[in-house]
């Protein structure tokens, strides 16, 4: 799967029609909250206004041009699936009401096509539907689009990050390709007999009620080992979040427009060569990736020790497998660098992940409230590094065969952020920074960097850490 920003997006123009959903007469109020994730997601949106929509979409090829009325009901079936799509949020300055409506009473409306001839207009106009249909503060926030062309359609499932994070994607994609595939196939299928085949959805309400009965009945004080290493990480960072190390151009706490890189970083037989040197040593491939990050940092004149955070899923619940929702929190990690030294930094930068993981069990509404005022919210993005293996997951094996996507918004910030996606193709960069010409020139010669670092160690290995010597060595540039 391809992550890439809708500016970046490689799709030939076609004729395109949305899929929406008819506004219901009315949805019932909710006693389910929203999950943290959302609450965060929603105040932001109320109080910043701009650049609120952060949506992400999903993509896929099918040959030729799909039948409307199998298009319709892929769709419908897809919603039916998943109850993260039938609810919506009136969000006040005191509280966040959960709104629901009947998968029964949800009806999809077809617009009219309308042609495009190229490829920058098309990915301008759909920026800017689901921009405006996947906003967080409306229902329903997500549609769906094909761009049809003569031998191949192209189907984008677009939503805002209320209802969807990077696995749901996957999941979206997987599913809504089989399902097109089912019903092409067999018109008659039913949607039990294609829940049947899919497996179980798993619903993303239950989710929220959980995380929230479990913040209701778990005692968080500051004693608790979890909240202090979290204060200790705010304290290191200034009683903050990380912020990238480098000059970006932009004062914290007031965004700009966003500038958007996705690049290779390493090619596939370099990424299985670099994966296998990690393990040896003692890492793995994310912790090496961390390793890798730091150092090029550092040559960037970056500090010897990097603070930063990382999302983790909170899929390990079966229940939750293949939810479609925002499933996700966060860790902190510092990581020690020792200059030149690869070998070393890995060792101690998969120690210090090591650790990380053990203070899971809290939700970040959890963290924040036991912290209390050693933490403040001084800029609105955080320095954040993530990392995703699609061949891991369920339906990874047809990406290259569907095309598939991971496309992201463009919209506001203050920080730089980095999502790191393994393929059969080797390893991507896709980075998000302010658009400033110091963050395009610091970011430009950070991923160089990184580039090196990342090559380096595929190419000539990992010795055995022995400070101070070098283990692995880049040269300056």
């Amino acid at each position: 799967m391809r992550v890439t920003a809708i500016d970046r997006y490689e799709i030939d123009p076609g004729t395109v029609t949305e899929w929406t959903l008819a506004a219901p007469e009315r949805l019932r109020r909710s006693s389910v909250p929203p999950s943290y994730n959302q609450r965060f997601h929603l105040d932001t949106a109320r109080t910043q206004g701009v650049g609120r929509s952060v949506w992400m979409a999903g993509s896929f090829d099918v040959p030729g041009q799909p039948d409307p009325d199998t298009l319709r009901r892929t769709f419908d079936t897809f919603i039916r699936r998943h109850d993260a799509l039938w609810t919506g949020f009136d969000v006040h300055p005191d509280r966040i009401e959960r709104h629901i409506v009947s998968p029964d009473a949800l009806g999809l409306e077809r617009s009219a096509p309308r042609e495009f001839t190229d490829t920058t207009a098309l990915r301008n106009h759909l920026r800017d539907r689901f921009t405006r249909v996947c906003d967080p503060l409306t229902f329903p926030a997500f549609l769906f689009a094909t761009v049809e062309r003569d031998t191949r359609t192209t189907i984008i499932a677009a939503f805002d990050h209320t209802i969807v994070d990077g696995y749901s994607l996957a999941i979206a994609v997987r599913e809504l390709s089989t399902i097109h595939e089912i019903l092409a196939f067999d018109p008659e299928a039913t949607a039990a007999e294609v829940d049947a085949l899919l497996g179980p959805a798993g619903s993303f309400m239950a989710f929220c009620e959980t995380e929230h009965q479990a913040g209701r009945e778990a005692t968080v004080t500051t004693g608790d080992p979890r909240v202090r290493a979290w204060a200790k990480f705010y304290d290191d960072c200034g009683g903050t979040a990380p912020s990238f190390p480098l000059d970006l151009g932009v004062e914290a706490g007031r965004p700009v427009a966003q500038a958007s890189d996705v690049q290779t970083v390493l090619g596939g037989a370099e990424s299985d060569r670099f994966e296998e040197h990690c393990l040896r040593a003692g890492g793995t491939m994310f912790t090496g990736i961390l390793a890798a990050l730091a150092m090029a940092l550092r040559l960037e004149g970056g500090p010897d020790r990097l603070p930063l955070q990382f999302p983790l899923h909170t899929r390990r619940d079966p229940r939750w497998e293949n939810a479609v929702g925002w499933l996700t929190t966060s860790a902190p990690l510092t990581v020690p660098i020792t200059e030149g030294d690869f070998a070393t930094t890995l060792v101690d930068t998969h120690a210090a992940f090591r650790s990380a993981l053990t203070l899971g069990g809290l939700s970040m509404g959890q963290i924040h409230a036991g912290v209390g005022e050693r933490y403040r919210r001084t800029r609105t993005d955080l320095f954040m590094a993530s990392y995703i293996d699609y061949r891991r997951l369920a339906g990874s094996e047809r990406h290259g065969e569907l095309n598939a996507h991971h496309i992201s918004n463009v919209t506001v910030c203050d920080d730089a952020q980095f999502w790191v996606s393994r393929t059969g193709g080797g390893l991507s960069l896709r980075s998000r920074f302010p658009n400033t010409a110091t963050g395009h020139t610091t970011i430009g010669r950070f991923v160089a960097r990184l580039s090196a670092v990342l090559g380096a160690v595929a190419q000539q290995g990992i010795a055995a850490p022995a400070r101070p010597s070098v283990a692995v060595r880049v040269r300056e540039a």
